[in-house]
């Protein structure tokens, strides 16, 4: 299992601001998986049977959206919805997060 990138450690930061509860998990998230595009990471956690829920989101204006889910309390996927084409990956998620120029800006 891999660590987690710095475009997926910043996303995460950004939508799990100090206090939120679920922000303790992130030092202990593994990478298991990756699409092949660059939208989507799964983590390490519980059963995939259990029923996913949005955690956290937000808004990348008119491009998309970045989307956080937990399964029966554990962070499970991170994932970017493109309205666009090209597709936006997570590096093109975090970069809008932080102000940067690039897709999503």
């Amino acid at each position: 299992m891999n660590q987690l990138s710095a475009d997926v450690r910043h996303t995460l930061d950004v939508l799990l601001p100090d206090g939120h509860p679920l922000r303790a998990q992130i030092p202990h998230l593994r990478i298991r998986a990756r699409c092949a595009c660059g939208c989507t990471v799964h983590f390490t956690g519980p059963d995939p049977a259990a029923r996913p829920e949005i955690a956290a989101e937000t808004d990348l204006g008119e491009d998309g959206e970045v989307l956080l889910f937990a399964e029966d309390g554990r962070l499970s996927r991170l994932e970017v919805c493109s309205w666009t084409d090209p597709k936006l990956t997570l590096a093109d998620a975090a970069r809008f997060l932080r102000g940067e120029p690039g897709e999503a800006a």
